[in-house]
Order: structure tokens, then sequence, then C-alpha cells
């Protein structure tokens, strides 16, 4: 088997194709971004098509002209005074060869995520809130005889996740177009404007800090490792839970979650758990104020951290079944909707999600309370972002640094992929858990 080597070939910044308006040249951050982590956060896609080494000038041309829509992301972070300055500096722009096929590179990385570490462009980011600091890293890597993988690694301080699809998704758009000959319009309008509603604020008076205890504080090593669930595997869990009367229907999302929820209670020495995901706001309120009168146009960070609570009291953890958890999961979450269907402001959108984030924040300082955070990038049409060579072969996300659990959509859409971040010695543990050896591949 050949030694994969990544070898970078160069380095550039991308700026916009139309320098941006003075009128746009400070982009304004929200209260939303102020509790958003600190992070970069990288997704990659792999394309595998002989005709793509054809392409990179056509890349970076779109890239450009895509630039000019999402103008923040040429930009640089400002932290003392909390914006963006729109100065189009750019996109930090790499490309790389790759020694090995695709297809032989996707076959090792399914097994070992961390070979994907080599395709991030995170070598590039020391300090994440340093104005020299591009908020946006992209990478192409080109495998032999064809493939590639384009990874994004961006500042979650400026955006979340659908705003990385939907940029991701116009650029595949304005390629497309060039590479066919072809005047696409743009997917959608661009909207960097929440700041209006939900200018960034003093925190003190509505987020309470966590003091972690000193039980809590310890240098871990955190693994990434990736557990299939096919469609089998989750039919498997949906009949369990059907069969226990509480739960109707339940989702794929659900059933996995609390799969890997319960595998997580049952090796935590903790007696307690708290389990959080991340609720897109878009579409789920029915403000009508601009900029929010067409939410699926608004970039930036939009969403609430929805907590879960597990408090087994006189429960034994053996004694706890999995349709309990997703009844606990659906419960929480349907409360939170409901909550968010209910207001009229986008003030109270952002109090609804401080009040989550403390509740967070009170399980962080409680030392019988075992914190987990979770992602879904499921049902975003992750899959559907075609550059002019086909669909994605592949999506997922790289390995990463902290304690986190990402659950994203197969390919054929009917099973679901999770990539889970803990400390080396839990995660020898968590594979040992009977359900999990049993149903993830």
């Amino acid at each position: 088997m050949t030694i994969m080597e990544v070898q970078v070939v160069s380095k550039k910044m991308v700026k916009p194709s139309v320098p941006t308006p003075d009128h746009h040249k400070t982009c304004k951050l929200t209260a939303f971004d102020q509790i958003a982590p600190p992070d970069q956060v990288p997704i990659i896609y792999f394309y595998n098509s002989s005709n793509i080494h054809n392409i990179r000038e056509q890349l970076v041309k779109s890239l450009s002209e895509t630039l000019t829509k999402f103008y923040p992301l040429a930009g640089r972070f400002v932290q003392d005074g909390f914006y963006v300055d729109c100065n189009d500096e750019g996109v930090l722009y790499v490309e790389a060869e790759v020694n090995i096929p695709l297809n032989e590179f996707i076959g090792q990385a399914k097994k070992n995520i961390q070979l994907i570490n080599d395709l991030v462009p995170k070598k590039n980011f020391k300090d994440i809130h340093s104005y020299e600091n591009p908020i946006v890293g992209l990478q192409m890597s080109y495998f032999k005889c064809g493939g590639l993988a384009i990874c994004m690694y961006l500042s979650h301080v400026v955006a979340d996740g659908y705003t990385a699809a939907a940029f991701t998704k116009e650029w595949s758009n304005t390629t497309n177009g060039i590479i066919n000959g072809d005047q696409l319009v743009s997917s959608s309008p661009i909207n960097f404007e929440l700041a209006t509603l939900v200018p960034a604020r003093d925190l003190s008076t509505v987020i309470k800090p966590a003091v972690m205890p000193p039980s809590k504080i310890k240098e871990t090593k955190v693994v990434t490792r990736r557990f299939l669930f096919d469609e089998n595997a989750i039919s498997a869990f949906k009949d369990h839970v059907i069969k226990s009367e509480s739960v109707n229907r339940p989702t794929r999302v659900e059933v996995v979650t609390s799969v890997l929820w319960k595998a997580l209670i049952n090796q935590s020495k903790l007696p307690s758990s708290t389990l959080y995901f991340h609720l897109n706001f878009r579409g789920k309120t029915g403000i009508n104020t601009p900029p929010l009168d067409n939410h699926f146009s608004l970039c930036g960070n939009f969403y609430t951290q929805v907590p879960t609570r597990f408090r087994g009291g006189n429960q034994t953890k053996q004694d706890l079944e999995l349709h309990e958890l997703v009844k606990l999961l659906r419960g929480k979450l349907r409360n939170t909707l409901k909550n968010c269907s209910e207001i009229n402001t986008a003030d109270g959108l952002f109090l609804e999600a401080a009040s989550n984030f403390n509740i967070i924040q009170e399980d962080l300082e409680d030392e019988q309370v075992d914190v987990r955070i979770f992602t879904t990038l499921c049902r975003m049409p992750l899959y559907e972002t075609e550059f002019g060579w086909g669909k994605p072969e592949w999506v997922t996300i790289p390995e990463m640094h902290l304690e986190i659990v990402f659950l994203l959509d197969t390919k054929c859409g009917t099973g679901i992929e999770a990539l889970v971040s803990m400390d080396e010695a839990d995660m020898l543990q968590f594979e040992l858990d009977p359900t999990i050896s049993a149903f993830a591949s």
C-alpha cells in the first residue's frame, strides 16, 4: 500500500471580483455571534472525476465572484468593536497534490479519520481572533488519477453551518455556470444584516459565565472516530422504540442521537447527563420584520443550543431504555420549537438562546453532570453541492480538537454517519458499548 503524501503547491488570497461598496465596508456582528464557539469549524467534500484537474482557473474565478455576495467572509474580524472589516483582503486559497487515487484514500480515511488532517488548511490559522487571520480558509487537494477534496475552514464567530452550506452551494452554482457557459442566478438573496435587529451587547446582563470545577478540568487527548449507522440499523432502533408505545414515528436523528447518548451515559462516572444540540432558527419563527422576512437568506449565526437533561434519580443506568431518551429529546425539542413560534421579536429569540445557554453553563459548573455537545447537519443539502462534475462521493467533518459529536447524512440519504470526538481513554470504552459495537460499522 502506498504511503499517502500531501504536498502543498500554492497558497494565495482570493479576493472578491468586485470591490465591496462603501456602505457595506463594516459588517456589525450580533449577540448570537457573541455566544457562538470561538472556533474554526471544517467541512470537507470529496469529488471523483477525471476532468477535475482542468478546472483550477474556473474554481478561483467562481470563488472570486461568489465572495462579492458573501463579502464579510473576505474581510477580517475585529475583536475590539466586534465587527468584520469588509476590506476585501480575501480568503486563504491553498492547492495541494495527493499521491494516491481518491477511492483508495476514502477507503482508508473512513477507517481512520485522522488521515483527513492534511487536507485541512488549519496550519495557517494561529490565533482565531487575530486581525491578520482570514475568516475562511479553503484547500483544494487534487488526487492522483482524478479526484478532488474541497475543505472549507470557517470562523464560527462569523458564521454557522447553514451559512457555510449556503456559501458552498453558491460557489458550486457559480462554478457550474462558468464551466457550462450558463449565467446562473443566485440560489437565494444573501443577507448579513441581522445586527440591525440583534446588535452585540453587554452579555453580563443576560449570560452567566461558567466556572468549571477542578474535577472537570483535565488534560485530555481528543481522538475522533467515525461510526456508520446504516438503514437496517436505524430501522432496528425505530422498531425497538415504537414497540415501547411511548413514541410514534421516531426520526433517524432522534434514534441515533439517543443510541450515542445512552452509550455516553453508561460509561460516565457522573450520575447525570446533559446533551445539547443546535437548532437552526431559520423557518422556525413567525417574525416577518426585515431582515427576518426571508429567514433563509440570513447569514451569520442564527440558532440556539437546546439542552436536554437526563437525571437518573433512583433509576440505574443499566435500566435506562432507548425510548426514554428519545422521548426526552423530542419533548425538549418540541417545547423549544413552540417557544420560538410564539416569540415575535428578534431580541426575544436571543433571550431564548441566552436562557438555553445559561442552562448549559449551569450544568458545566455542576460536578455531578456530564455535558455533551451534539450537532446535526442531517437534511442539509450537502450532497447537492455540484460544481459541474457530479455530486460528492463523500461529505464529512475532519478531526476536531474538542469533545463533540457531528451527525451527517450518508450519500444515499438513509443512513447516518456519526463523527465522535472524545478523550482517547473514554473512546476505548465507548467503542465497546454493546449497541455501538453491534450496530455501527
